[in-house]
Order: C-alpha cells, then sequence, then structure tokens
C-alpha cells in the first residue's frame, strides 16, 4: 500500500514538475509583443512595424494610443520577436546611416526641368533615387531579355520553317513551313522591338538617376538586411547585404 501511494506521488510530482517546465518553455519562446533592447541595456515594449538596414520602425506600446516611432540600428543590441525568435544586430552594421537629404534639396529651384522625369529626378531625396534607380535597372534588364528570347524566337522560326517546307513535296509541309517562315519572325520581330524600346527607355532613365546621385556624391548601392533564424541556436540574425 505504501509502494503504491508512493509511485503515484513520485508520477503527481513528475508531472507537476513536467508542467512547470512546459509552461516556462512556452513563456520564453512565445512574447506577448515585441521588445527592441537598447545598447544600453533599456528596453521598449513595441510592436514592430518595419525593419531596414537604417532603423527600426515601430509602435510603441507605452506611450499613449501606441504612437509610432522609429530607432537607429547604430542605438539597437537586438530585437526579441514575440514568436519567440531573437534577431541580434551585428556591431558592422552599427555604422552605416545614410547622411540624411530631403526632397529638393539638391535641385536648382528657379531652373527646374521641363521634363517631368527629370523634373522628378532633381527634387527626389538619395533614397528614393537608390530606389528609383533599381526599378529602372531592373526594367531595361527585362526588356534586354524580351528582346533576346522573342529575336531568338524569329530565328528559330524562320529557321524551322524553312526546314519544313522544304522536308518532302507534301503541299501541308510547304504550307506549313512557308506560314511559319513568315509568322514567327513577325512575331518575334515586333515584340522584339518593343522590348528593344523598353530596354532603351529604361536604361536611359536609370543611367539619369545613377549621374544625380554621382553629382550629390551619394552611394549608389542599396543595403538590405536580411533576417536570418538558426535552428540550432534558436536565435535570430540579420545579414548585410549589398546589391548594385
Amino acid at each position: 500500500m505504501q509502494s503504491h501511494t508512493l509511485k503515484k506521488a513520485v508520477l503527481i510530482s513528475f508531472g507537476l514538475a513536467f508542467l512547470s517546465l512546459t509552461n516556462f518553455v512556452c513563456a520564453q519562446s512565445i512574447r506577448k509583443n515585441d521588445v527592441i533592447v537598447r545598447r544600453d541595456s533599456s528596453r521598449i515594449q513595441a510592436l514592430i512595424l518595419q525593419v531596414s538596414y537604417e532603423k527600426v520602425n515601430y509602435r510603441d506600446l507605452a506611450a499613449p494610443d501606441s504612437a509610432k516611432a522609429f530607432i537607429y540600428m547604430d542605438q539597437v543590441a537586438r530585437i526579441l520577436l514575440k514568436s519567440g525568435k531573437t534577431i541580434h544586430v551585428k556591431d558592422s552594421t552599427a555604422a552605416v546611416r545614410m547622411p540624411p537629404d530631403t526632397a529638393g534639396q539638391y535641385a536648382d529651384m528657379t531652373n527646374l526641368p521641363e521634363n517631368p522625369f527629370d523634373r522628378s529626378v532633381v527634387m527626389a531625396n538619395s533614397d528614393q533615387l537608390r530606389n528609383k534607380y533599381e526599378y529602372y535597372k531592373n526594367k531595361s534588364i527585362d526588356g534586354k531579355t524580351g528582346t533576346i528570347v522573342f529575336t531568338s524566337f524569329a530565328a528559330a522560326s524562320l529557321v524551322s520553317g524553312i526546314i519544313i517546307a522544304n522536308s518532302g513535296n507534301s503541299p501541308d509541309n510547304k504550307k506549313f513551313g512557308n506560314s511559319l517562315a513568315v509568322a514567327g519572325p513577325v512575331f518575334g520581330g515586333v515584340f522584339g522591338l518593343v522590348c528593344f524600346k523598353n530596354y532603351k527607355l529604361h536604361k536611359k532613365k536609370a543611367e539619369k538617376v545613377k549621374t544625380e546621385l554621382e553629382r550629390r556624391n551619394q552611394p549608389l548601392e542599396s543595403l538590405r538586411l536580411v533576417p536570418g533564424f538558426d535552428i540550432l541556436n534558436k536565435s535570430g540574425f540579420l545579414t548585410l547585404s549589398f546589391f548594385f
């Protein structure tokens, strides 16, 4: 009887200990909200809105109506997400802060360009220009790729059509081959020309944006923090990437 009671007590104690351990692990892995830990170890109870290479945008839960705020990365040690992940901000990112400028800061307001695009370039701030450059550079790459694809299709259609038209004496082969030799190059040529014009147009715009950034002595490359998670160590990290 005493042995049975002892076993029951041990099982109950083990169950309570396991339950306490489970609650502890859950409490550690799931938080009520995000937490920003400053380099001086002080903490901000927050709702993270956006993390960029320069700063963290968040809602301060300690402020009235959870007011929007931001903090520069060089002031942040780590970010504790409510999902349980931890993002450690490496020291290599601490010094990265782009020189701030405002819209129209570099523009000659008495001699603005008449062309709408040129005017938007000189009136944009440098961050906006870097975004413009990435956009038009990618569009020019798409146009160049489309040109290659459609011109290749036109050439392949022409060769294939000639081969089919001259393979045997069947009227159907000649009809289909001749149609392919004419329609394929026309289709590929038209769309290839459209893609080529888009390539030239977007490349020209990208070059204008690049020239404006160089005039301002502003860097052209974009910086990006890519979050990651180490499964073995159960911790997150940020990777600083450069895109040219």
